[in-house]
């Protein structure tokens, strides 16, 4: 799908730090933030309310083409409901963690969302980050960013955001994955969150965009 607004793609690794450089990002720029993978945790959330377990697939996929889920931009961002439900209050509980790569990882999951994500572009420029951005989302886009860390660095991050996350088998599952699996894409400018700071990843991202043809002060 053809972007209305210009969408910059961030992809990356969980706990690289993509968030945070994605924010501060969107926020220099002025365009919209929006993380998937809020959207992802949403879905997750609202699956394991049902007593439904993440890694049935088959029951997932029954669940979510039965309720409506609902994806917008609201005061300048995100705005998402599941079964009529705001889910976006309920996506850092711990259990949500442990289910999301499984719920990720449903096709019909993905193919719902990644349908909702790519028509923001109609509403606003934004800064999207998730897992798949520039591989599927927005291929076409000229903006890309792999954000990632060592294992052992992303591992700290999470425990200090008192958010205990198995960093190696999400990894598995994303990479691994059959459908959309987590990569970084072609023409993305690879950034290293665990060597550089916030600061210097924006003005390296700023320096690329600008090379990219984006307008940028």
């Amino acid at each position: 799908m053809a972007a209305v607004h210009p969408v910059i793609a961030v992809d990356g690794t969980a706990a690289s730090g993509k968030s945070t450089f994605s924010r501060a990002l969107a926020a220099r720029l002025g365009f919209t933030y929006v993380s998937t993978g809020e959207m992802y945790r949403g879905v997750t959330w609202y699956v394991q309310e049902q007593g439904i377990d993440p890694q049935d697939a088959a029951r997932v996929e029954a669940l979510i083409a039965a309720v409506p889920v609902e994806t917008t931009l609201r005061d300048g961002g995100l705005a998402f409901s599941v079964g009529g439900i705001d889910a976006l209050p309920h996506v850092r509980e711990g259990r949500v963690n442990d289910g999301v790569s499984h719920v990720a990882k449903v096709s019909a999951v993905r193919r719902l969302l990644v349908a909702q994500q790519q028509s923001l572009a109609s509403q606003s420029p934004l800064v999207m980050e998730g897992r798949d951005i520039g591989t599927v989302v927005f291929p076409a886009t000229p903006y890309k960013f792999y954000i990632d860390a060592d294992s052992e660095v992303r591992a700290q991050r999470r425990s200090a955001q008192g958010e205990p996350d198995i960093i190696h088998q999400r990894d598995a599952i994303d990479t691994q994955r059959v459908d959309s699996p987590l990569t970084c894409a072609p023409g993305a400018l690879r950034l290293d969150s665990g060597r550089l700071s916030v600061t210097e990843l924006l003005d390296a991202a700023m320096a690329h965009l600008a090379a990219r043809g984006l307008k940028v002060s």
